[in-house]
């Protein structure tokens, strides 16, 4: 009896001394229904690195030990809250959390609303599961963990497996549909004069209102990053214009080209549509099959001369998993 409180403590003190990344950089991924989540606990926003968020650290050192150990070890690093699943779990299930939050968190996962906030976690769970069972099928320990965790939501709010699933199902299809929107709106491409003066450049169309971004860099100075935005091309065209500084009219010739070949633009809406299937049929059912289909639709895209489109096929694909993304497309 006396070698297990002893051991009960050992643990204890493991948990509160161990280092928690959670007050530095923590992954952040695109989650369903959960984008922006982990940003609105960041210490350095905005501007925010879309790839890392660095939680403040009056959330993460009133984590209690026990949320804190429950969700840490979903990834297999006992010691660190370092995902963006695992803390949008912690600041959920943490008392101290939930009653500071800031609301913008609170309105993605609503302590009112316990139903929509499981549906969401386990969503987002499940997403990362169905990942794992394709990347990694040998690895049962952490299958495990990501079953263990859906059981835990699923008993905490009440829910049955038929519900996560069918949100789930849901979810992956609107997250899916919003990646492939965003691709097939823009382009990327160069806009060059010299060798020693060239732009790295995408040209962005928002579906909703219409107006145009075109963001651009130079490779060789740092820091060059520009944006111009504008509510039409003519007058995204004109603003060019008047920037002598940066652009010439071979370069305005070259935009004004370059949005005629956005996918959204240049390609029947059937082309989108049938892209967001065949990935969220994956994503429903991860095998061999249904990843051979991502790769088949990739190439058929170029081979029917929507090049472009097929870009924006991998780029999306890329969003919501490059390691994935990377496999399928080596098929």
């Amino acid at each position: 009896m006396k070698k297990l409180v002893l051991a009960a403590v050992a643990a204890l003190l493991f948990v509160i001394i161990a280092p928690d990344v959670a007050a530095g950089e923590v992954t952040n991924r695109r989650l369903l229904g959960l984008d922006n989540y982990i940003n609105y606990f960041s210490d350095n926003r905005p501007p925010i690195d879309p790839n890392s968020a660095r939680i403040a650290a009056n959330y993460t050192r009133v984590v209690e030990n026990e949320v804190r150990s429950q969700v840490a070890t979903l990834d297999g690093d006992l010691e660190r809250i370092d995902t963006a699943l695992e803390w949008a779990l912690a600041s959920y299930y943490s008392p101290a959390i939930i009653q500071i939050r800031p609301a913008e968190a609170d309105a993605i996962l609503p302590a009112n609303n316990p139903r929509l906030a499981g549906l969401r976690l386990a969503s987002a769970t499940l997403h990362e599961l169905t990942e794992l069972r394709f990347l990694t099928p040998q690895d049962t320990a952490a299958i495990g963990r990501y079953e263990g965790m859906i059981r835990f939501i699923q008993d905490r709010h009440g829910l049955t497996r038929a519900d996560i699933d069918n949100h789930y199902r849901e979810a992956i299809r609107a997250e899916v549909s919003k990646i492939m929107d965003e691709e097939f709106n823009k382009i990327q491409f160069s806009l060059s004069l010299t060798a020693v003066r060239t732009y790295n450049s995408v040209l962005a169309r928002n579906p909703q209102n219409g107006h145009y971004t075109l963001s651009y860099e130079r490779p060789s100075v740092p820091n060059s990053n520009r944006v111009l935005t504008a509510p039409t091309l003519e007058a995204l065209l004109s603003a060019m214009q008047r920037n002598s500084a940066d652009f010439v009219q071979s370069d305005i010739d070259t935009v004004r080209t370059q949005a005629g070949w956005i996918p959204a633009v240049a390609s029947p809406v059937f082309i989108r549509n049938e892209s967001v299937d065949v990935i969220v049929a994956f994503y429903l059912n991860p095998n061999m099959d249904t990843a051979l289909a991502l790769t088949q639709r990739w190439r058929e895209l170029s081979r029917l001369g929507y090049q472009a489109a097929s870009a924006s096929f991998s780029a999306a694909l890329r969003a919501l998993n490059p390691e994935i993304a990377a496999r399928v497309l080596s098929m």
